[in-house]
């Protein structure tokens, strides 16, 4: 494949791709760009009067009756009420309008510019997934710094038995995000010289391994930063269309993603061993025999005393947790309500602005704060005069964070602690960990892998919040909803097809998160609209995310699996590597659709507190 700036000759599909992949910004100036063309599209839209109907879906409701046509009646001797079917079985619905026509607002006045000037900083540090992100990220840095992910992956796999190491190395692959990208750079050369040590084609232990640790990403048994991250864009998502929907759990795929890792690994199983060897054995022989690998790879004995260590902190830890969640009246278990220094539970109350004749007649106990600015359009524009008064508004507060299960709470320093004190007995009994400086170094480890996810929120705040401040956001959400009621696509198509969109965004946007804070905002609250709740899209998301991430030219980490495959095969180039891999990313594509679809299917939760369907509420 060539690397020169545009395509010459008789070039690939793959080729064209990589090379309008490689023309478009990185995500940090995209989102900058994104959000300066909602800047020019809220004042074009306001100039050009655009306008949406709010819309709101409502069952259709009819009085119960029973097997002799008899009204059934409930305990206060009324009708019973329930939905009416259609001739498919299906509730019939239908969009009433809601409110007043929206409109956009410009950022293009003087109190928009004001506006963007004086919260840009705000538009960053009250972005969800942030917290999340750099909290989880202090444990988990630590465990990668010290070495403890490097020797247990080792271990794992060196333990296996030689029938099962396919199935494990991919296992172990899927679970491997956990430990940021370790997985990428430790598993595959690991996986190929043991294979290679046993017998087996290296390659093939280097593709198990590449489709457990990539094609797998959006699976495992343990939540991890990027799970809050999407928790956190997804409730800002939700907010769009119901400012009263609970925040989004960062274990809010738990359970799918849990029995996702298990089904990516009998799929990777079944490719490599089936389809992909058998090929390599075809082929001619390798460029390299080196077996020495395995000996570097094999643990020594302060290694294997370093990770004994870990794992009886590790499960002390666990066993800790679980114990506080276990027993009755203690601090994790049963049902709690996240609450403020304070005792006040955090929530937004409707508020208005009184200007004019109506800001001298506030009543003072319902007074706010003054608002020494009002604004008065005229002419096209705005001017600011005089003063108003800040005050509560009709409404109920809406509570910020969701009440439940207090362990799913307190997930993020459950993932903090389990990393961050194995990580250091690990330090310490190896050597890794000799002093202060070292452990904090070790923190500022876990820190500096995020760096570009905290440059790409900075940008990603402006443009949720500049959405969300011109109303375009609501606007397209409500549109493109009622186009999908009115086209009355089943719930699997539509899940399907997301799918389907979100695996072509990946051959021109590459990373899982910032590609996600471009769809959320606007396929959470339309899919909210025909009753599919934010978990569920954002468990079509990961499907469709990671499936193209090992055959995706934009992975930056096929270079360093290729510098591998390269090792055993010289002449190997990007198209072989993603040859190599388009079995995985195809098998995994259906099956792993195929099981959301069964898991809608089911009914059952994705993840603690966490529908597959969404209920507006009434």
């Amino acid at each position: 494949m060539t690397t020169s700036n545009a395509p010459a000759g008789k070039k690939t599909i793959l080729d064209w791709i990589e090379w309008v992949g490689n023309k478009l910004p990185e995500p940090a100036l995209l989102f900058a760009m994104l959000a300066a063309i909602v800047v020019i599209a809220s004042a074009v839209g306001s100039f050009a009067g655009w306008k949406v109907q709010p819309v709101q879906l409502k069952v259709t409701m009819v009085e119960k009756v029973d097997a002799s046509g008899q009204k059934v009646l409930d305990t206060e001797g009324k009708p019973k009420m329930v939905p009416k079917l259609d001739a498919k079985g299906k509730p019939e619905t239908t969009l009433e309008p809601v409110g007043n026509p929206l409109t956009p607002r410009n950022l293009l006045t003087l109190e928009g510019l004001y506006w963007m000037f004086s919260s840009m900083i705000r538009n960053f540090v009250t972005l969800p997934a942030l917290g999340l992100i750099f909290t989880g990220m202090i444990g988990i840095g630590v465990a990668e710094k010290f070495g403890l992910f490097n020797a247990l992956m080792r271990a794992i796999a060196l333990a296996t038995p030689k029938k099962l190491l396919t199935p494990m190395i991919v296992f172990i692959g899927a679970n491997s995000s956990v430990a940021s990208d370790a997985g990428y750079i430790i598993l595959p050369p690991l996986a190929a010289a043991l294979y290679l040590a046993i017998g087996r084609h290296p390659i093939a232990g280097l593709a198990a391994a590449f489709a457990g640790v990539a094609g797998g990403f959006g699976g495992g048994l343990f939540p991890t930063a990027a799970d809050g991250f999407l928790a956190g864009v997804a409730t800002s998502a939700s907010h769009i269309i119901d400012p009263s929907y609970p925040t989004v759990l960062a274990t809010h795929n738990l359970y799918f993603k849990a029995l996702s890792a298990v089904i990516v690994c009998l799929a990777g199983w079944y490719v490599t061993d089936r389809i992909v060897e058998p090929r390599l054995m075809k082929q001619k022989g390798l460029d390299s025999q080196d077996t020495s690998a395995i000996t570097d790879l094999s643990l020594k004995p302060i290694e294997k005393k370093g990770l004994t260590f870990a794992m009886i902190t590790m499960v002390a830890v666990l066993g800790t947790f679980a114990a506080l969640i276990l027993i009755p009246n203690a601090p994790l278990h049963g049902k709690g309500v996240p609450r403020l220094a304070n005792g006040h539970v955090p929530a937004t109350q409707p508020i208005k602005v009184l200007e004019g004749e109506a800001a001298t007649k506030a009543t003072p106990e319902r007074t706010l704060h003054t608002q020494p600015r009002e604004v008065v359009k005229e002419n096209g524009g705005e001017r600011v005069v005089d003063e108003g008064f800040v005050v509560e508004s009709a409404g109920k507060p809406t509570m910020l964070e969701r009440p439940g299960d207090r362990w799913s709470q307190v997930i993020v320093p459950i993932i903090l602690l389990t990393f961050l004190i194995p990580g250091m007995v690990y330090g310490a009994v190896t050597g890794t960990l000799r002093d202060q400086k070292d452990f904090v170094d070790a923190m500022y480890h876990g820190i500096k892998s995020i760096v570009p996810v905290l440059v790409i929120s900075f940008f990603l705040g402006q443009f949720v919040n500049y959405f969300t401040y011109t109303g375009l956001d609501r606007m397209l959400a409500y549109a493109g909803g009622a186009l999908l009621v009115t086209a009355d696509l089943p719930v699997p198509l539509l899940l399907t097809l997301f799918v389907m969109l979100v695996i072509a965004g990946d051959f021109a946007m590459s990373g899982m998160l910032s590609k996600f804070g471009v769809m959320a905002p606007i396929f959470i609250p339309m899919f909210m609209m025909v009753g599919i709740s934010p978990e569920l899209t954002t468990a079509g998301y990961r499907i469709g995310d990671s499936v193209v991430n090992i055959v995706t030219p934009l992975n930056s980490y096929l270079l360093i699996i290729l510098a591998v495959l390269q090792k055993y095969k010289k002449e190997a180039g990007l198209g072989s590597l993603i040859s190599l891999m388009l079995p995985y990313s195809f098998v995994f594509g259906i099956i792993w659709t195929a099981f959301l679809l069964v898991w809608y299917w089911s009914g059952q939760p994705l993840g603690p507190d966490a529908p597959l369907s969404y209920i507006p509420p009434t």
